[in-house]
């Protein structure tokens, strides 16, 4: 053993005899034992309280972060903010679409997009392709009604489907609980996806059949009036339009046929999507005329599917048979297959362009 150590062990052994030693006193034992004590209280606290002291630094980072004007700014790209721990979808986003907008600030402060009078203009070729998801009917009062909805949910989020689009009745009857009802479950889906929908006969404001809900129109924030709007994704030309509150509009009806005839409706793959199925006897003249490719709704809870001059026109399972659709929109036609309660295959169909 060296010198030096031999040297520091025996002064350290001194100084221990001499601390303990009775002629020191008991002073200086007390104050050691206390001194042991507070170490061993403070090894064990910080050692058992460890995940919270991180906790509560990662939570207070969050905070700082979501707070942040960056962070605000990122929330807003995404289409998506965070309101009393909600998420509250502001605008869908939607990055191949050729739809140009310019915001504004409505009276209670909510932004608003406007499309522009040359919104139609295309600024970039059609993706190679473009895979979709649609459904409808969720329309939930019951936790059994949730898990159905809850199924569809993960399906359509395991599939990798961007955007999706649901053929209306979001809610049972326009009560804020089949509202809330509806968020909780489709929550994940409205913060990770684009998300459209048609308004359906049970989208109505509570107590009153004619007027839409106002929970679907201050959440959502789609373009034109949002009852009825166009927008493009890749290959797709998106047609949204109100089967359940302003079926015979003429505006309605005079805004369709001006879209449908335009540039990006003509050289992409059109897709007609509204609720009532009966629908179709208002609007078939112009999707013909005007070479819509295929329809998609909802209401009557079960699977069908029609040629008619030239268009096909498809129902979605819904209700306590809730299923899905996913298609492929390529850019001369377009592969749609509709799955059933449990996930399985209906039929599958390929759309030429027209």
């Amino acid at each position: 053993m060296p010198t030096i150590l031999i040297s520091l062990v025996m002064n350290l052994k001194s100084l221990l005899s001499s601390f303990f030693s009775p002629a020191s006193g008991i002073r200086p034992r007390i104050l050691l034992l206390v001194f042991l004590l507070l170490a061993g209280w403070s090894t064990y606290f910080i050692s058992t309280n460890a995940d919270d002291f991180i906790h509560q630094s990662d939570s207070n980072l969050l905070k700082e972060s979501i707070l942040s004007p960056e962070a605000e700014k990122k929330a807003d790209e995404m289409g998506i903010v965070s309101e009393d721990g909600k998420i509250v979808k502001k605008t869908p986003t939607n990055s191949s679409s050729t739809t140009n907008t310019s915001g504004t600030t409505s009276s209670n402060g909510s932004t608003q997009n406007n499309t522009s009078d040359d919104s139609q203009s295309a600024d970039s070729e059609p993706e190679s392709s473009t895979f979709v998801a649609f459904y409808a009917d969720n329309q939930s009062d019951s936790d059994e009604d949730d898990a159905r909805h809850f199924d569809v949910v993960n399906r359509i989020l395991a599939s990798g489907a961007n955007p999706v689009i649901h053929a209306g009745d979001i809610m049972e009857d326009g009560t804020p609980d089949s509202w809330n009802r509806f968020l909780n479950v489709a929550g994940i889906l409205l913060s990770t996806r684009t998300f459209y929908a048609a308004l359906g006969n049970n989208d109505r404001f509570f107590g009153d059949s004619t007027t839409p809900s106002s929970f679907f129109l201050d959440y959502f924030n789609f373009p034109n009036n949002e009852q009825w709007y166009s927008i493009n994704t890749g290959n797709m030309h998106l047609v949204v339009l109100d089967s359940a509150f302003s079926a015979s509009s003429p505006s309605q009806l005079s805004w369709l046929a001006s879209d449908l005839q335009s540039a990006e409706s003509q050289s992409r793959i059109t897709v007609v999507v509204y609720h009532h199925p009966t629908f179709a006897s208002t609007v078939s003249s112009y999707l013909e005329n005007y070479g819509a490719d295929f329809v998609v709704a909802g209401h009557i809870h079960t699977y069908s599917k029609t040629l008619s001059n030239g268009i096909y026109y498809f129902s979605l399972p819904g209700g306590t048979s809730i299923g899905h659709a996913l298609a492929t929109i390529n850019e001369n036609s377009a592969t749609i297959t509709f799955y059933n309660i449990s996930g399985s295959a209906i039929e599958t169909t390929t759309v030429p362009a027209r």
